[in-house]
């Protein structure tokens, strides 16, 4: 079997599945794209597999179907989730992240799929992401560790290569094993539950982090995932659903409509599963 571009059908979407099983941020819509192609592209680079990067052949269809999935607990389809919900896409990251960035007056210096290096210790840089940058880059980064960033400290690492691979695969490997053990420090019940639950947890927490008491006591900021808690315990699960939903209350449609989307796509998730978002 060959596959290239524009063809159609269910081997399509199980080359996509696979193909995000490697990181390549594809919605499992059965057409094979440029953003396929290029993911194709991507494969053959990562897994050493010589032939046409523009096309899948049975070679690379055998040895994608036979990657492991990044992180079981949500797997490939949960890890697709999260870092869209953080770079939006494939396209979006090679246009926007795969270089350092300073996201913030109060952030560090941020590579891949939102690892902000002000969290960070050069030795901790080192055990996450060798094998995928090469040591001159990592001794390079390793100044900016540790400390919030600064024109001068992005500029120093500006031109550092992060591809799209290398990223998913540290996010998958580092950052969400990570994360789920913040989930369970306050949401116990999160092993018992399906991936695409756990996914929709696990995304709350790397996006609002572990704090339940609020910031601010009038908005009561926390106030939903403080009901979380309690449902989880009462074993209330599908009214869950509904407190993603209420916490879209606290931001400006104008303004942050994305993280509006965001918590209305985790209560997709917890009614529905991966289905609905062409994650599977």
């Amino acid at each position: 079997m060959v596959l290239s571009l524009n063809d159609a059908g269910e081997a399509v979407k199980a080359l996509q599945r696979d193909l995000n099983k490697l990181g390549a941020l594809l919605n499992i819509d059965g057409h094979f794209g440029e953003g396929t192609q290029t993911a194709v592209g991507d494969a053959r680079a990562a897994l050493a597999q010589p032939g046409p990067a523009t096309i899948a052949d049975d070679a690379l269809i055998a040895a994608l179907a036979s990657a492991p999935d990044p992180f079981a607990a949500v797997t490939a389809p949960g890890a697709t989730f999260i870092a869209r919900a953080e770079v939006t896409s494939a396209k979006a990251y090679r246009a926007t992240y795969r270089f350092p960035t300073w996201p913030s007056a109060t952030s560090g210096i941020t590579i891949g799929i939102g690892y902000d290096l002000q969290f960070v210790t050069p030795a901790q840089l080192r055990a996450d992401w060798a094998g995928v940058l090469a040591e001159p880059a990592l001794a390079r980064l390793s100044v900016v560790t540790q400390v919030v960033g600064s024109d001068a400290r992005l500029g120093a690492v500006r031109d550092i290569d992060v591809p799209l691979t290398g990223a998913m695969s540290v996010f998958a490997r580092r950052s969400l094993p990570a994360y789920l053990t913040d989930v369970r420090k306050i949401y116990p019940q999160v092993d018992a539950l399906s991936p695409a639950r756990q996914t929709a947890l696990v995304s709350l927490v790397y996006n609002r982090g572990a704090r339940l008491t609020d910031k601010d006591p009038a908005a009561q900021d926390r106030r939903e995932m403080r009901a979380i808690r309690d449902l989880l315990a009462a074993n209330d699960l599908d009214a869950v659903a509904g407190q993603f939903e209420s916490m879209t209350r606290l931001w400006d449609p104008q303004k942050l409509g994305g993280l509006i989307q965001r918590r209305r796509d985790e209560a997709t998730l917890w009614r529905a599963g991966f289905a609905p978002l062409q994650l599977v």
